[in-house]
Order: C-alpha cells, then structure tokens, then sequence
C-alpha cells in the first residue's frame, strides 16, 4: 500500500531551477561604471579640497589658490558626472537585457515547480486524512489516542493549515 502512496519520479530541480551565468559584457560595464565613478569622486574631492583650501587662506599673505581657480576644478565635474551617468545607463541596459532574456526561460522550469508542489500537498493532504480519519475512528470507538501517539490529533489542524500553503502559492501565482 504504500508504494501506491509514493509521489512519481520529480525532476532533478536542483539542475532545473539554475540562472545563466551574467554574460562578460556585463561585467565590463559595472568595471566602466566603478571606473568612472572613482574617477568622479577623485574630480570631487580635488573640488572640495580646492574650496577648503580657500576658505582657510589667511589674510595678508599671498594667496595659494583663486576662486576662479575652484571654479575651474569645479566646471571639471560636470563631464566626470556625464560619464557616470551614461557607464550606468549602459550598465542597466545590459542588466535589463540579460533579465529579459532569463525570465522567459523560467517560466517553464518554474510551472514543473509549481505542479511538483502542487502533488506534494495533495500526497500529504491525503496521508494526513488517513491519520484524521484514524482519530474519528478512535473516538468514536472511545479509544484516547494521545495515549499511543499525538499524530493523529494534529492531522486535521495541519489539512487545514495546508489551505494557508495553498493560498499563499496562489497568490505567488498572480505575481
């Protein structure tokens, strides 16, 4: 009887259930992107440094930078910033690109998943009736199971907590 009660063969999900390797180009593009934003924090701090240096000049003395000289190293930042912005938007095109092309390759591998969860809780669903059906025999026959074993008495709360299970797959469903 209980080889009848055996779940079928399921697919190795282990190898199923794998994302592709991130391809080199996207690699490149986050080394561009932390390329040019040390690069931009370099710009930056030079800028502040510049500005710190003069705000502390003393008076009277011959001054060691100018504000035009800051404003300079300040106007420097505005093409660092542009780097950035575009290592980044190509760094999120290639992230996109390779998303969109995993997604529709897991759709399937997922649903085998998905129906593989399904059967489970079907399976357990049926074997923890046997037990409940077991204690409504016991009862009825005036027998204290919880003498024996406390299994049959947690069978029907745990059918029922199987329904929050399925619910909450139902609703990674709609997602």
């Amino acid at each position: 009887m209980l080889a009848r009660l055996k779940p079928a063969s399921q697919p190795d999900f282990a190898t199923l259930l794998t994302l592709p390797e991130k391809p080199a180009s996207i690699a490149e593009a986050e080394a561009a992107l932390r390329k040019t934003v040390a690069a931009r924090e370099e710009g930056q701090a030079r800028h502040i440094e510049a500005g710190r240096k003069l705000a502390n000049q003393p008076l009277g003395q011959p001054p060691q930078i100018t504000a035009k000289e800051v404003d300079e190293i300040g106007a420097e930042l505005a093409p660092l910033f542009a780097a950035e912005a575009k290592a980044k938007a190509t760094r999120d095109l290639e992230l996109q690109a390779f998303e969109a092309s995993i997604g529709p390759a897991l759709v399937e591998p997922i649903g085998k998943l998905r129906t593989a969860i399904d059967e489970a809780i079907d399976h357990l669903e049926s074997l923890l009736g046997h037990g409940a059906a077991f204690r409504a025999r016991a009862e009825a026959a005036g027998f204290d199971l919880a003498k024996v074993s406390r299994l049959p008495g947690i069978c029907a709360p745990t059918i029922e907590r199987l329904g929050l299970v399925r619910a909450a797959l139902k609703h990674a469903d709609r997602a």
